[in-house]
């Protein structure tokens, strides 16, 4: 009877752990993912694709980074600021810096087929699309 017990308990446990499809490491930050430089390939309503080159840095402890060049407007003071949550970033509504042209929007990290974030955002007034790869 007790060796009935034990692999009744054993087979719940691996069935309960086999449910998970997202193993989540408490040493790794999220951020890490998305930081680095993207190639990205956008696309504004009423506007020929255009390419560019992001650059996603961590910002503070938290889920911060920051966006340099984001949508095209430079990488010297204008930056957009973003929250990370496991695949997703978040671009809440801002104001660029320096440049006053206001943004929201969001993405989703993938690895299938190479690192790409794709996002949906609104930048002065229009949407836009970009796929981003590394």
């Amino acid at each position: 009877m007790k060796n009935i017990t034990l692999i009744t308990f054993a087979t719940i446990a691996l069935f309960i752990a086999s449910c998970s499809d997202e193993t989540v490491d408490p040493t790794v930050d999220p951020r890490d993912k998305f930081t680095g430089s993207w190639l990205c390939q956008e696309t504004v309503t009423g506007s020929p694709a255009q390419s560019f080159t992001i650059t996603i840095s961590k910002v503070g402890s938290g889920d911060s980074v920051k966006i340099s060049n984001f949508s095209n407007y430079g990488t010297t003071s204008p930056q957009t600021y973003a929250e990370i949550s496991g695949n997703s970033i978040v671009i809440p509504f801002q104001n660029i810096t320096t440049t006053g042209i206001p943004v929201q929007g969001s993405g989703l990290y993938s690895s299938n087929g190479g690192e790409k974030i794709n996002m949906n955002y609104s930048t002065d007034g229009q949407s836009a699309t970009a796929v981003c790869t590394k």
